[in-house]
């Protein structure tokens, strides 16, 4: 197979390391600007090519994008109109005029392609096994959701300077509300659609960016959980990723650090085994690609799609706008 990458920074070398892993017959073509090739490059045999035209006519299996999120529209363009499989780093799109023109697109275009929107949370398996207890009704009636992330910019990505990267800036797609959409995606897949949002958002730190870096959000909907609340930000010295889940029966509470699931009841506590894998963000990038490939080579639907990915990116620009 000869796969298509859009975008090799760090998160793209993740992806090929990890398609590397999976098979190791894959061969690589490299969509770069002034189609330019370095050590990286050669190190992987693979051709750089200079335009969207070329790489086509060297007709790749599949395309993945790991480029900055607002170049995201200009790759996936013309690879909808080729009809071809598409993995996409989160955030799909970055705008209301990006999303409409995407939605227009594939509306005009037959496009049946599998595609799969890098939102990797969901196939971590202790937030499977969160949303199977909430499914199965073992909270009772949910009442309230609290998910709350945040983690000191500059210690995200150490060996770049963090004033450079595109989550300083907005018009690159950066902002917590879009950076951080994993927990406005997560929400949608624990609870379904909502019909209410409010927002307050801002730069308020003295990190030297200019993008949002704390967000509070709240979401409802008919038929409930009637609140619930995202709180993101760029700032919290000590990193921090915690869901609390409040039903009339009991509370969940997971949370990535402490690597823990658990149920509370009135007079219980129980400690849910979510397996090896429980907590392992890493793997869950292996997982989404693997699902992935299997798709591309059976010619079936793989979820999030683009279109599930559109509708997180549409309720985090409401998010944004309202902030």
């Amino acid at each position: 197979m000869l796969s298509l990458i859009i975008g090799t920074g760090s998160i793209g070398k993740r992806h090929i390391g990890n398609l590397q892993d999976l098979d190791a017959t894959l061969q690589f073509l490299l969509l770069r600007d002034k189609a330019y090739a370095d050590d990286f490059s050669r190190s992987l045999g693979a051709e750089v090519v200079g335009s969207m035209d070329e790489a086509l006519s060297r007709k790749p299996d599949f395309a993945l994008i790991a480029s900055p999120s607002s170049k995201h529209i200009d790759a996936l363009t013309p690879l909808i109109k080729a009809n071809l499989p598409v993995y996409i780093e989160k955030p799909t799109v970055t705008t209301r005029a990006e999303v409409s023109q995407l939605q227009s697109l594939l509306n005009s275009t037959e496009y049946f392609a599998p595609s799969l929107v890098g939102c990797n949370f969901r196939f971590l398996p202790s937030l499977c096994n969160a949303r199977e207890a909430i499914q199965s009704g073992r909270l009772g009636n949910i009442v309230r959701a609290n998910l709350v992330v945040g983690q000191w910019l500059p210690d995200w990505r150490p060996q770049q300077d963090y004033r450079e990267s595109y989550s300083a800036q907005s018009d690159m797609g950066g902002g917590v509300i879009l950076d951080l959409i994993h927990e406005i995606d997560i929400c949608r897949w624990l609870f379904g659609e909502f019909d209410h949002v409010q927002a307050l958002a801002g730069k308020f730190s003295s990190l030297d960016i200019h993008s949002e870096d704390t967000a509070c959000i709240l979401l409802g909907k008919s038929g409930g959980p009637p609140v619930v609340s995202v709180s993101l930000d760029y700032v919290s010295r000590r990193k921090v990723r915690r869901y609390e889940i409040v039903g009339d029966e009991g509370t969940l509470i997971w949370d990535l650090g402490e690597q823990r699931l658990e149920l509370l009841g009135s007079k219980t506590a129980e400690r849910i085994d979510c397996g090896e894998f429980a907590f392992d963000v890493g793997e869950t990038y292996r997982t989404a690609i693997k699902l992935f490939i299997d798709a591309v080579k059976q010619h079936r639907p793989v979820s999030p799609d683009i279109k599930d990915g559109l509708q997180s990116v549409k309720l985090a620009l409401t998010a944004k706008e309202l902030g």
